[in-house]
């Protein structure tokens, strides 16, 4: 009876209040719409701009790796030929320094010579050389070694100061400066030529020689790629960056052709055009008496009046394959070129395995690059997957998704970018070596080495959760290294410490 009252006045009342028009009071969280301020939305913008931008360039790259890096690469049938002079600069013993000085002698071109530059007559690499001259006495090749007592120096960097006599003594105008520590494919040579001679980049003409229009390719140069061939974390981050970040910029930049990206491991040109850009660089200044003064135009005006003797100018800076490049480019009106081929260096040594060691070699070089490309080199933790997946999330979020950061997004970003790097990496990693010339491949070179134990006998693809844990750990430390690297100007450079000043040259300490 009572519970029958008690419904009955509940009935009662809700008729009274839907008749007042009085709704129950009901308690309500207080949640307030999303609102990001002007300063927030513009800052949005501007993020998902440079997201894009990143994500344009960085597939670029991408699909051109799919396009021209994904097959077996063939020989050109060049209309003439002519000769080329290959420079092999040795500092000490590489690891698999044999192997990658073989790769010169099995050039599969009828007309070049091998110059092998060692700084003293002491140096242990010399014996390496001799065996490799005794093995291929058909090829023109000779050992040119400096004077340990009066050794020659133009400037502070050592391989520079070492390729000159072999720059001088070349027979030939083509110059092939190739490093002692990577190996390339038998039909690199011609490919090279053929791409200089027709101005082709990729197999692409970017020169019209009829009309005149376009940039004419004056350096040909070689992606380098790097193999861990002991199972140590700093060469398989080495690995991961070489074949990941670094080569789809590397491609996509060249390809884009708004100014010179040129890694010195493999470059070819002609003498006689970088003799020419030192002239101009000096053109209307009187030469310095013996071009190591400090001042460039007339360092460059005493280099630039001896034929033979341009590549000195360039023992001031450290980063001197850049500079060249950057003196090719604008001094003479040229671009640069790539042609599918890699140079590929095995990485292995007692002293270059370690994770320290590896962070040391990425800080050595941004800080070089920050003096040579200083705007490129501050937005370049941007490019980064981590950064960049940042950036891109807090745009969109901000400006579609009605929050600040949406970590669905952010998750599919890293997923995206991971397996587009998965695919990348592994594309390099199975045609790098793949060539239909006659070509001795080095086992560090097969498709199917494993640098942890047995070959991959089915499959050349690396173990996936082991390619991830250094592809997550290389990003992760990207920022770091970055950060480091921004804080100094100090570099350590074959055991040697140099400071690197504003006007790009460097200063031995």
């Amino acid at each position: 009876m009572i519970m029958q009252l008690g419904l009955t006045s509940l009935a009662f009342l809700a008729l009274k209040c839907d008749a007042y028009n009085i709704a129950p009071k009901i308690d309500t969280p207080n949640v307030e719409p999303f609102a990001p301020s002007g300063g927030l939305k513009l800052l949005a913008i501007v993020a998902i701009i440079w997201y894009v931008v990143v994500l344009l360039v960085a597939y670029y790259g991408f699909f051109e790796i799919m396009q021209k890096f994904s097959k077996r690469k063939t020989l050109p049938v060049p209309p003439q030929v002519e000769g080329v002079t290959i420079l092999r600069p040795i500092k000490g013993i590489d690891p698999e320094m044999e192997l990658c000085l073989q790769s010169a002698f099995d050039q599969d071109y009828p007309k070049f010579e091998i110059i092998i530059c060692v700084e003293s007559e002491n140096d242990p690499g010399i014996g390496v050389a001799e065996a490799l001259i005794r093995k291929y006495p058909h090829v023109d090749a000779r050992i040119l070694k400096g004077d340990s007592h009066n050794p020659d120096h133009f400037g502070p960097n050592p391989k520079v100061n070492n390729l000159a006599k072999g720059y001088s003594a070349g027979k030939y105008d083509i110059m092939w400066i190739l490093d002692s520590n990577v190996w390339v494919c038998s039909g690199a040579l011609s490919r090279s030529v053929d791409a200089l001679n027709r101005s082709l980049d990729n197999g692409r003409s970017t020169f019209d020689f009829q009309t005149g229009k376009g940039r004419k390719v004056n350096l040909v140069h070689h992606v380098p790629m790097a193999i861990s061939i002991n199972p140590q974390t700093g060469t398989n981050l080495d690995e991961m960056f070489l074949f990941t970040s670094h080569s789809k910029f590397y491609i996509s930049i060249n390809k884009a052709a708004l100014a010179p990206c040129v890694n010195g491991k493999s470059n070819l040109y002609r003498r006689s055009e970088l003799d020419l850009a030192v002239k101009r660089l000096g053109k209307g200044s009187e030469p310095s008496l013996d071009g190591t003064t400090g001042i460039l135009a007339k360092d460059a005006a005493y280099y630039g009046s001896k034929p033979g003797q341009g590549l000195r100018f360039f023992a001031r800076y450290i980063g001197e394959d850049n500079m060249i490049a950057t003196a090719l480019w604008f001094q003479n009106g040229g671009r640069t070129g790539l042609t599918g081929d890699a140079a590929i260096q095995p990485l292995g040594g007692v002293n270059s395995t370690s994770l320290k060691n590896y962070l040391l070699r990425r800080i050595r070089w941004l800080r070089v690059r920050k003096h040579m490309v200083l705007e490129a080199t501050l937005l370049e933790p941007t490019t980064e997957c981590l950064l960049c997946g940042t950036f891109g999330t807090f745009a969109i979020s901000t400006l579609f998704l009605q929050s600040y950061f949406n970590w669905k997004f952010f998750i599919f970003h890293l997923l995206v970018w991971m397996v587009t790097d998965y695919t990348q990496f592994h594309i390099l990693l199975t045609n790098a070596s793949q060539d239909t010339a006659t070509c001795n491949v080095p086992y560090f070179a097969e498709p199917n080495f494993n640098a942890y134990g047995s070959p991959f006998e089915s499959s050349n693809l690396r173990t996936f959760h082991r390619w991830v844990l250094y592809w997550l750990l290389r990003e992760v430390l990207a920022l770091p290294i970055w950060i480091s690297a921004m804080l100094g100007t100090r570099i350590i450079w074959r055991n040697r410490p140099f400071r690197i000043n504003v006007d790009l040259s460097a200063e031995e300490l």
